[in-house]
């Protein structure tokens, strides 16, 4: 999220009002993003026996696999419609429809683009596309990544109450307490944002104070709209979990729903740090780590992790790109 408020690797592209992804993918910093995935991915390997997890694999039932699909792509249009909704209140309609594909192309950069850059360049679709101002964009998507956060951290927090204690200590414990200071300083930042920076405008110069200010009228101010948006945040992310639970379901493990809540919003905190495209490497030692001390066998464990990362992480970047390179919207 803290690219979205960013003058890194896009930021510039954006105020020229051009993003070209193409470019980004072979970047120094994306590369460095990839070599730092590629790393962590070859010690995950290294901690089960791959042969054997293929093997599993191979018997999985696979209309609980596609159903596992299903739930995590219903997920996409509910993503456009809270956007619509979030929107609305402050004179902007537009149909979900557009939203959705948007929000998915912006999901492919993230997998392929470190630092959650995505959110940048659903910002440049909605100026060219909609006419919509950058920095106003900025704004509602950060009251969405609010949002977000807040929801994934109430979830991760009720659903481990048991797994917390077995991974604390551990890296992947480090990262989550990591992720979660994060999200502590962007509810902050977010808090401060909402009430000083209608105060602050009036000593900056005059290009930034508007800029500021466009960013502003998109922070999210509506409590009677809380409990919807809420509401729909909630939906969202219990569609994540179901896709874990349906994997799980699909290679015969014994695991229940609560824990494919906590791995699958734990992995969300861990990939809310630019740490690597869309936390690549380190959200599949999180899942071998809290899968194996669930007691399930190291191979079970992999085979869970790589078959649900087929579909959270690969299959967007496959159908991503194929959405990217066929879009008739400008992108």
């Amino acid at each position: 999220m803290g690219a979205l408020i960013s003058r890194g690797l896009l930021g510039n592209s954006v105020e020229n009002k051009q993003v070209e992804l193409k470019k980004s993918f072979f970047s120094l910093r994306t590369l460095l993003g990839f070599a730092v995935g590629a790393v962590i991915i070859y010690i995950f390997f290294r901690n089960f026996d791959f042969n054997a997890a293929r093997e599993t694999m191979s018997g999985a039932r696979w209309h609980f696999f596609i159903i596992a699909a299903l739930c995590f792509y219903i997920s996409i249009p509910l993503r456009g419609l809270r956007w619509r909704l979030q929107m609305q209140p402050i004179g902007i309609h537009i149909n979900y429809r557009p939203l959705t594909h948007y929000y998915f192309l912006a999901m492919f950069a993230n997998v392929i683009l470190p630092a959650r850059i995505g959110d940048i360049y659903r910002a440049y679709l909605t100026k060219r596309n909609q006419k919509i101002s950058i920095s106003m964009s900025l704004g509602v998507f950060f009251s969405e990544r609010i949002f977000d956060l807040v929801v994934i951290s109430i979830f991760v927090i009720f659903s481990g109450a048991y797994f917390w204690k077995e991974i604390l200590g551990t890296k992947e414990g480090d990262y989550l307490i990591y992720g979660f200071m994060a999200i502590i300083l962007l509810v902050a930042f977010f808090a401060a944002a909402l009430g000083g920076l209608p105060h602050l405008l009036r000593f900056m110069p005059a290009k930034l104070a508007e800029k500021l200010n466009r960013f502003h009228q998109g922070l999210f101010r509506y409590p009677s709209r809380i409990p919807i948006i809420l509401g729909m945040t909630a939906l969202i992310w219990i569609c994540e979990a179901l896709r874990l639970y349906f994997v799980f379901l699909a290679l015969g493990a014994n695991a229940g729903f609560v824990l494919a809540l906590f791995i699958s919003q734990a992995s969300l905190v861990i990939m809310s740090l630019p740490l690597s495209p869309a936390g690549l490497g380190f959200v599949e030692l999180l899942m071998l780590k809290v899968l194996s001390l669930s007691g399930l066998s190291p191979e079970l464990a992999g085979a869970l992790t790589i078959s649900d990362r087929l579909i959270s992480y690969w299959s967007v970047m496959a159908l991503g790109g194929l959405c990217y390179f066929f879009s008739t919207r400008i992108r």
